[in-house]
C-alpha cells in the first residue's frame, strides 16, 4: 500500500532534493559516488530511471537495501525516484511487447534458511519487495549463483520463469539499462510469483521454477483489493501517516505526522484528521496520556462535520477507558455512535461496528464479560458481512472474543478464535506487528488457565519481544506484559522472579497511570499472592491492603487475607476474612463460583486444624457438591478426601467410602492414591464388621488386590497390604489364604526391620497362633523365636511394660518347645521369662508387688519352669521356684480376698509338690513340714474331699516315718 500511494503521489522538486540530500548523508566520505551524485543531480531525469538503477552507484546501492531491510524513512527520501522507474517500465511494456514464448532467469546465493523455507512452499506465493532483475541468458545468471562454493551457509539458486506479459509490470531495459548488452528485464516492485518447481541439479545448483501470478491467493486477494479501495483513494503524507499508525510502526508514523504538520496551512481541512491521529500515536502507541488528550481536544474543536467530530469522541472514548474513567469512555462512545447513525442510518457500516467493538471493550475492563461479549459478537457480525476474510480488524475481533471466553472457562471456544485471529494476522500484518503480539499473550493467559504454565511463559516472552521493537518502554502494555510474565513466574512457584516482574510492572504503572486505577491494584494483589509464596505474611497483608483501598469489592483478596491469617496461626481472623470473601462472590459468575470453592476449602481446612470437624464437614460438602467447571479436580479430590476422612473418624463408614469413591474418580495427582484405596478398602471391611457381612469383605480384598497390581510398592507397602489381606481372609474363614498372605507379608517387612517392628511382631504372633493350632510346632518355634528377637530389638529398658511383654514370649516359646519335648530350650525360654519378670520389679516394685494382674502372671511363670525343673530332674531349682510361687501366693492373698479359696488351694498344691522334691533329697525334715504345711492349707480351704484329704495325711505320715526312722 505504500509504495502504491508513493508512486501515485504528487512529485515536486522537493522530492528529488529529499533524494540527493539522503545519498550525500550515506556517501559523504566517498568521492567515487559523491561525484555520481552531483552526475545525478544535473542530469537525472524521469527516463533515465532504469539507466541509474542498472549502473553500479549508490542508487541501486541505497534503493536495494533500503527496500530490502523496509526502511521506510529512506524508501520515502527515494519516492519520486521509485514512481519514475515504475512508470518506465509500465511504459516500456506497453511499446514493447515480449514475446510469451520466452523463458527468463534469475542467479541468486540464497541463505540455506531461505531456501528451505521456499522448499516448504511450494505452490505458495512469493511477493519480491524490490525490483526484481532477470535475463534471458541462463548462462550469464549462473555467474551470479556460483557453483555452491559457499555452502554451508548459501546454496546456488536459479530462478527460472517464463513470460506472461500482462500478469505483471516489467520491461526488456536493455534499451535503456547503463549496461546495454546483458539481456536484462526488470520487474517492479511488488510483483508476485507462484513457486511451481523446486530442483537440485547435479547436487550443484537449486533450479526453482516460479510462475508469473497476480494473486498470492484468493482471500489475500481480496484483502489487497480493499486496502488498495481504503488507501489509496488519497496519496498524501497523512495517509502515509495513517497506514503506518496501522501497521504499528508509531515513531514513523509520529514522523510523518510531523512532516505533515509543517507542509498544512493552519487553516486546511486535514487538521482535524491529522490532530486525532497524532492524539490515536500518543495513547495507543506512546501511552502518553496527556499530550493524546491535548491533541483530541483540539481535534474536537476543529471538526467540522458529524463523521469527523464522531471518530474524535471514539478517540477520546478509548483514551478514558484506557485511564480507567469507563463512565466517561461510554459516554463518548455512545455519543460517537449516535452521530454516526445520523450519518450513516443503516447500521451495517465500519463505524457502527468500530463503536460496538469500543464499548465492549469498555464492559471488558469493567468486568461485565456477558454484555462485553454481547457487543464483540454485534461487531463481528458486521464486519463479517463487509470485510474480506483476512482483514486484521476481524482478527483483532476474534482475539478479544477469545480472550472473554477465556474469563468465562470456556476454553475450547477461546483457542478456536485466536487461532482464526492469529491465522489472519500472520498473513495481513508486518511480523512485529502489536497486535500479534496481543494474540501472543492473550493466548499465554489461557495457557496459563491450562495450568501450562511454561507454553504460557513462552507466550508472554514472545509478546513482550514484539512490543518492545514498537513501543517505548514506559508503555502501558509493557507494564502489563512484565505484570504476566511475573504471574508466570508466580504459577511455576519461582516467587523471586515473580516478584522482580511484578514489581518492575507497579513501578510502569504509577508513572502512567492514576493511583487508583485497577490496574495499580492488580498489581497489588499479585505482589500480595507473590509474597505469601516466600512466606512474607506481612507484606502480602500490605499488599492485600492497599489494593483493597483502591477496590474493596475484590473477593479473592480476603481470601488471601484468610490464607495468610491462617498462616499466621491467626484462625478466627482467617475465618472473619473468608467470609467476607464469599459475601462479596457472585454465584452468577464463573470465576466467582470458582473462588467460593477454593473458600470453602480453605475455610474446611481451618475448621480441621481447630478439630470443628461439624462446621469443617459443610465446607468440605460444598466443595464436593461444586461442578468440575467450577472447581479444579485437585481441589475436588483433596476435597473429598478429608470428608471421608472426618465420616471414617465418626465411625460413618458408608458415606466414607462415597466419599472416597469421589475422591479417586478424579484421579488427582494431589491425593495418595495409594492411601485412598486402602482407606476405602478399610471402609469396607469396617462395614463388614459391623453387619457381618461377607460382601463387604469380599469388596474389600478386591481392593487390596488392586492396589497390588496397579501400583507400584515398596516393600513396606506391600508388607501392609498383605497383612490386611491375610486379615481379610481369616475374616471369610478362609485360613490356609489368611497364613500364605501373613507370611508374604511377614518377608517383605523384615527387608527393613527399623522401620516395620510393630507390624511385624503382630503378624509374626498370628503366623506363631497358626502354626501352633496346626499342629507345625517346628513352624511355630520359628516364628516365635523371629518374633522375640523383633521384641529385643527395640527393648526400652525405661518402660517395664515392654518387660512383660518379653516375658510373655518366653514364656509361650518355652510351652513349644516343651511340646516338642526339647526340655533344655524350654527351661531356657521360660527363665528368661523370669528374669525379665525380676528386672520389671526392681524397675517398680510397688507397682509388681501390689496388681493383681502381674502377680498371677508371676506365678504362672515360677510354676511352669517349676514344672519343667521336675521333668528335667533338677529338684534343688525347682524347689526355688516352687518357693517363689508361694511366696506370690502369699501376695495374692493379702491383695485379693475374693480369690482366697484359689490361692488357698494352689498353696496346698506347692506345698505338697516341695514334700515331694525334698523326699527326692532324702531332707525328710523338709518334707515333713512342706506336707504339714499343705495339709493346714488344704483344711483351710474347708473341702470335703476325703480322697484328697487322705492323700495328704498319708504324705505328712510318711515323710514322718522317714524321718523317724533317719533318727
Amino acid at each position: 500500500m505504500l509504495i502504491e500511494i508513493l508512486i501515485k503521489m504528487e512529485h515536486t522538486d522537493e522530492a528529488k532534493s529529499d533524494l540527493i540530500e539522503i545519498c550525500r548523508k550515506q556517501y559523504k566520505n566517498d568521492l567515487v559516488q559523491s561525484k555520481r551524485i552531483d552526475e545525478f543531480e544535473k542530469t537525472y531525469t524521469a527516463d533515465k530511471a532504469a539507466s541509474w538503477y542498472t549502473r553500479d552507484s549508490f542508487v541501486y546501492r541505497l534503493l536495494n537495501k533500503a527496500l530490502r531491510t523496509e526502511n521506510i524513512d529512506i524508501i520515502y527520501k527515494f519516492r519520486s525516484f521509485i514512481a519514475d522507474l515504475h512508470q518506465q517500465l509500465s511504459v516500456l511494456q506497453s511499446t514493447e511487447p515480449i514475446s510469451t514464448d520466452e523463458f527468463l532467469y534469475r542467479g541468486q546465493k540464497l541463505p540455506i534458511e531461505e531456501l528451505q523455507y521456499l522448499q516448504k512452499n511450494i505452490n505458495g506465493y512469493l511477493s519480491m519487495n524490490t525490483f526484481v532483475s532477470f535475463s534471458r541468458s541462463s548462462q550469464a545468471a549462473l555467474l551470479f549463483a556460483g557453483k555452491g562454493e559457499d555452502r554451508p551457509q548459501l546454496e546456488s539458486v536459479l530462478f527460472q520463469t517464463e513470460v506472461n506479459d500482462g500478469l505483471a509490470i516489467f520491461a526488456n531495459i536493455e534499451n535503456v539499462s547503463y549496461y546495454k548488452d546483458e539481456g536484462e528485464f526488470l520487474f517492479t516492485i511488488g510483483s508476485v510469483f507462484r513457486i511451481a518447481d523446486i530442483e537440485h541439479i547435479g547436487n550443484i545448483i537449486w533450479v526453482i521454477t516460479l510462475v508469473i501470478d497476480t494473486n498470492a491467493n484468493e482471500d489475500v486477494e481480496k484483502l489487497s483489493k480493499y486496502l488498495k479501495k481504503y488507501y489509496t483513494g488519497e496519496c498524501s503524507l497523512l495517509k502515509i501517516a495513517e497506514i503506518l499508525f496501522q501497521i504499528g510502526e508509531y515513531d514513523r508514523a509520529e514522523h510523518y505526522c510531523k512532516l505533515c504538520n509543517e507542509q498544512l496551512h493552519v487553516d486546511h481541512q486535514d487538521r482535524c484528521r491529522l490532530n486525532l491521529l497524532f492524539g490515536d500515536i500518543f495513547r495507543a502507541g506512546k501511552g502518553d496520556f496527556q499530550a493524546a488528550e491535548q491533541f483530541y481536544v483540539s481535534a474536537l474543536k476543529l471538526a467540522q462535520d458529524s463523521s469527523l467530530r464522531a471518530s474524535v469522541l471514539a478517540g477520546l472514548g478509548r483514551l478514558e477507558d484506557e485511564t480507567g474513567k469507563y463512565e466517561a469512555a461510554l459516554t463518548h462512545l455512545t455519543e460517537s455512535f449516535d452521530l454516526n447513525l445520523k450519518e450513516h442510518p443503516n447500521t451495517t457500516n465500519e463505524i457502527v461496528a468500530k463503536v460496538y467493538a469500543d464499548i465492549a471493550l469498555v464492559y471488558r475492563h469493567k468486568l461485565d464479560f456477558t454484555k462485553s461479549l454481547e457487543y464483540y459478537n454485534q461487531s463481528l457480525e458486521i464486519n463479517l458481512q463487509l470485510l474480506p476474510d483476512l482483514h486484521p480488524s476481524l482478527a483483532n475481533l476474534y482475539n478479544n472474543i477469545a480472550y472473554l471466553n477465556t474469563v468465562l472457562g470456556k476454553y475450547d471456544e477461546a483457542m478456536k478464535s485466536y487461532e482464526t485471529s492469529l491465522k489472519i494476522q500472520l498473513k495481513s500484518l508486518p511480523k512485529t506487528h502489536p497486535d500479534i503480539a496481543t494474540v501472543y499473550n492473550n493466548m499465554a493467559i489461557l495457557h496459563e488457565c491450562n495450568h501450562d504454565s511454561q507454553l504460557a511463559m513462552e507466550m508472554f516472552c514472545k509478546s513482550l519481544e514484539l512490543f518492545s521493537a514498537v513501543l517505548p518502554s514506559d508503555h502501558p502494555t509493557i507494564a502489563t506484559l512484565y505484570h504476566n510474565i511475573g504471574t508466570s513466574f508466580h504459577e511455576i512457584k519461582n516467587y523471586p522472579k515473580a516478584i522482580t516482574h511484578l514489581e518492575k510492572a507497579l513501578d510502569l504503572r504509577k508513572k502512567i497511570l492514576p493511583l487508583t486505577h485497577l490496574h495499580i491494584a492488580e498489581s497489588y494483589e499479585s505482589l500480595a499472592y507473590s509474597y505469601y509464596g516466600v512466606y512474607d505474611y506481612q507484606k502480602t497483608l500490605d499488599f492485600c491492603n492497599m489494593a483493597l483501598e483502591i477496590d474493596p469489592t475484590r473477593a479473592a483478596l480476603h481470601e488471601c487475607i484468610g490464607e495468610t491469617r491462617s498462616k499466621q496461626h491467626d484462625y478466627d481472623g482467617a475465618l472473619v476474612a473468608f467470609r467476607k470473601a464469599i459475601d462479596l462472590c457472585n454465584p452468577l459468575m464463573m470465576k466467582d463460583n470458582r473462588l467460593l470453592a477454593r473458600i470453602h476449602f480453605s475455610m474446611a481446612q481451618v475448621l480441621l486444624t481447630q478439630e470443628k470437624l461439624d462446621e469443617a464437614l459443610e465446607c468440605y460438602k460444598t466443595v464436593s457438591l461444586v461442578p468440575l467447571s467450577y472447581a479444579d479436580q485437585d481441589t475436588l479430590a483433596v476435597a473429598n478426601m478429608h470428608l471421608a476422612d472426618i465420616y471414617t473418624y465418626k465411625k460413618q463408614f458408608r458415606l466414607a467410602i462415597e466419599s472416597y469413591k469421589k475422591c479417586l474418580d478424579y484421579n488427582s495427582e494431589c491425593v495418595p492414591q495409594v492411601e485412598m484405596y486402602n482407606n476405602l478398602a478399610a471402609n469396607y471391611f469396617e462395614v463388614g464388621q459391623e453387619e457381618a457381612d461377607e460382601e463387604y469383605y469380599r469388596k474389600a480384598l478386591e481392593i487390596r488386590k488392586k492396589i497390588l497390581n496397579v501400583f507400584p510398592l515398596d516393600d513396606q507397602d506391600l508388607g501392609i497390604t498383605y497383612s490386611i489381606i491375610g486379615t481379610i481372609y481369616y475374616k471369610l474363614n478362609e485360613y490356609d489364604l489368611c497364613l500364605e498372605h501373613k507370611e508374604k507379608a511377614r518377608d517383605h517387612l523384615l527387608k527393613n526391620v527399623s522401620m516395620n517392628n510393630d507390624i511385624l511382631t503382630n503378624i509374626c504372633e498370628s503366623i506363631a497362633s497358626f502354626y501352633e493350632l496346626r499342629g507345625e510346632m517346628e513352624k511355630a518355634i520359628e516364628n516365635g523365636e523371629l518374633l522375640l528377637k523383633l521384641q529385643m530389638d527395640k527393648f526400652d529398658s525405661e518402660n517395664p511394660k515392654n518387660l512383660d511383654i518379653l516375658a510373655n514370649l518366653c514364656n509361650n516359646l518355652g510351652s513349644l518347645y516343651h511340646q516338642v519335648q526339647n526340655i533344655e530350650k524350654a527351661i531356657e525360654c521360660v527363665e528368661q521369662a523370669v528374669t525379665f519378670e525380676r528386672i520389671a520389679k526392681i524397675s517398680n516394685p510397688e507397682l509388681y508387688d501390689n496388681n493383681f494382674e502381674i502377680l498371677q502372671s508371676q506365678v504362672i511363670t515360677c510354676g511352669n519352669l517349676a514344672a519343667l525343673y521336675e521333668e528335667a530332674e533338677a529338684t534343688e531349682k525347682q524347689i526355688i521356684m516352687l518357693n517363689r510361687c508361694l511366696e506370690i501366693y502369699s501376695k495374692l492373698v493379702l491383695h485379693s480376698q475374693q480369690k482366697t479359696d484359689l490361692a488357698l488351694a494352689s498353696m496346698a498344691e506347692i506345698f505338697k509338690m516341695l514334700g515331694g522334691c525334698y523326699s527326692k533329697l532324702d531332707d525328710h525334715h523338709m518334707a515333713f513340714k512342706s506336707y504339714q504345711q499343705a495339709l493346714y492349707f488344704f483344711i483351710q480351704l474347708g473341702s470335703n474331699n476325703e480322697t484328697m484329704s487322705n492323700e495328704y495325711k498319708e504324705n505328712l505320715e510318711n515323710a514322718k516315718m522317714k524321718m523317724n526312722n533317719k533318727s
